[in-house]
């Protein structure tokens, strides 16, 4: 109640109305109402039997692993572009297999090498793009939910469009490691500049530097409630995540005297509460505020040393800034940061002997995380003979860019698709535990049914007049998957649909069963019935995996 009370006065100091709960909420998934004709309704029947025969239910088999397909076992190309894109898509991976296993690895990690600026034109649509977080407050005011869709709809367009891939999927590991919720107060108006200048700004640079820009941007300090960190009444939320999840982890030899020590080096950092300035609601400094006095961090004295981004400071300003740069030098942070990385990219339970090399590639470079990555992503840490490769289960988000990115579609909003997120149980940005959105099949592996649901929206006979989202013509999607339109030969199909729009993630098994759907499948094998059969591989157990 304390709490809540002073949450409630500081933000009425800033200028702020009253807040309470979430900010905004994201409407449900739409409804079909159509009646389908006697075909339709038979083709449904034959799809439900079919499925509840391949997965045992409900989603029943979707926590097993299926065997690693063998076309990915023998091509590194194609299970690199497994793990470092947002999905699949035939015309990537034949780039990459043009270009080599180590030349497309380094041009991944050097995103600023490839032309985005086609994409970088299309957000511009989106009004909230750049705004501080005045301007965003002063244009939204009376709309956080505008203000919440344009910037989730900026980031799942960039997972799907951008070509530069290797970053979006280090964009969203940040997302969870350094956790904001979107959803909480005024948050709507703090994060797209947070998103701008943390996540976008510093995706595969040092980790030294995402942490530091990270704990200074006002979504940070808001979420995690150090803009209420005073002197006399330390706010210890943000120090305890800080040591627990972004750098140490909860083994890493922290104590709670650790913990208390850090709120204090962090008193004094708020939020500009001076409307007229053009830094309302961003990062400053208090020195008012601010606990006087020796502090000691890991059994160090923490040194009054210069803050992150000021050529002039105050006395006590320049203590946060210290913490960070012993928590990112520490041991602890290098193993923690480099088991998480592993896990995210290759198996989720990496061999201690590669969790310890890329640590000390950590310590080497000063946390240099393009160099963790060339460690990380080698190619015999991906070839069929390396026993760190594993399947890893999609996340909910990751299985609806995988599905758009297989048939080339281009977002023209994701309004639509966040309504789906929500069902799915993963909108972007929008976790309210600081731990971030798990990464494990326990988590997910159940939530089955949603997946078909949003395949069989996206992938309907209408297929292209799914809101938000442009998809090539006919033809060109129909060559994707070699249907020849003028005989409807079903011979081959599976094979094709498996290998070119879903990358070999099928089991042969799966192929085969397929194949025998589509072999039976009621009436003219005609444009509808592919696009069934399209939604089908997609429910598949093997493309849950990749």
């Amino acid at each position: 109640m304390a709490l809540q009370s002073s949450i409630q006065d500081v933000h009425a100091r800033l200028g702020l109305p009253p807040q309470s709960g979430r900010s905004f909420e994201l409407p449900p998934p739409p409804r079909t109402s159509a009646q389908p004709s006697a075909l339709d309704a038979a083709r449904r029947a034959y799809r439900r039997h079919f499925l509840a025969t391949l997965s045992g239910g409900a989603g029943a088999g979707a926590a097993t692993p299926l065997p690693t397909p063998d076309r990915i076992r023998r091509d590194p190309v194609l299970a690199l572009v497994h793990r470092i894109t947002n999905g699949f898509n035939l015309a990537e991976y034949e780039r990459a297999r043009a270009l080599g296993y180590e030349a497309y690895l380094e041009e991944q990690l050097a995103p600023e090498s490839l032309d985005d600026s086609e994409l970088e034109e299309r957000l511009t649509r989106y009004a909230i793009l750049g705004l501080s977080p005045k301007q965003a407050h002063q244009t939204f005011e009376n709309d956080t939910l505008a203000a919440a869709l344009q910037l989730k709809s900026m980031v799942l367009t960039r997972a799907v469009n951008s070509r530069r891939q290797l970053k979006e999927r280090m964009a969203e590991f940040w997302r969870d490691h350094l956790n904001i919720d979107h959803a909480k107060g005024i948050e709507w108006a703090l994060l797209p500049e947070t998103e701008l200048t943390v996540t976008q700004a510093h995706a595969l640079g040092t980790f030294p530097g995402i942490l530091s820009a990270s704990a200074f941007s006002a979504g940070m300090q808001y979420y995690l409630d150090n803009w209420l960190n005073v002197r006399g009444a330390a706010q210890e939320n943000y120090g305890r995540e800080l040591l627990e999840l972004h750098t140490l982890s909860i083994t890493g030899g922290y104590y709670e005297s650790d913990v208390k020590e850090v709120a204090k080096c962090f008193t004094g950092w708020t939020l500009n509460g001076r409307q007229s300035s053009p830094d309302w609601l961003r990062t400053t400094f208090d020195p008012s505020q601010h606990t006087p006095g020796p502090k000691f961090l890991l059994g160090q004295r923490v040194p009054e040393g210069k803050p992150h981004a000021s050529a002039t400071f105050l006395p006590g300003q320049g203590e946060a800034q210290a913490v960070l740069d012993l928590l990112a030098a520490h041991p602890s942070t290098a193993l923690f940061l480099s088991r998480k990385l592993l896990k995210w990219f290759l198996t989720p339970t990496p061999p201690e002997s590669l969790v310890q090399r890329v640590a000390e590639t950590y310590q080497d470079t000063g946390g240099d995380l393009r160099a963790m990555l060339r460690v990380i992503l080698a190619r015999e840490n991906l070839s069929f003979a390396s026993p760190v490769y594993a399947p890893k289960f999609r996340r909910p988000y990751h299985f609806v860019t995988t599905l758009l990115r297989a048939f080339s579609g281009r977002i023209e909003n994701g309004f639509e698709t966040m309504s789906f997120l929500t069902g799915l149980g993963q909108v972007p940005l929008q976790c309210a535990p600081p731990t971030g959105y798990p990464d494990t099949v326990e988590n997910w592996g159940p939530l089955i049914l949603p997946r078909w649901s949003f395949s069989a929206t996206l992938l309907q006979p209408l297929f292209g007049n799914y809101r938000g989202v442009r998809f090539p013509l006919m033809p060109e999607l129909e060559e994707l998957v070699g249907y020849d339109r003028g005989l409807g030969n079903r011979r081959g199909v599976a094979q094709r649909i498996g290998e070119r729009a879903f990358g070999g993630t099928l089991a042969p098994r799966e192929v085969e069963l397929l194949q025998e759907y589509i072999d039976g499948y009621p009436g003219d094998f005609d444009t509808s019935a592919l696009f069934d059969c399209l939604c089908l591989a997609s429910s598949m157990p093997g493309f849950q995996w990749y």
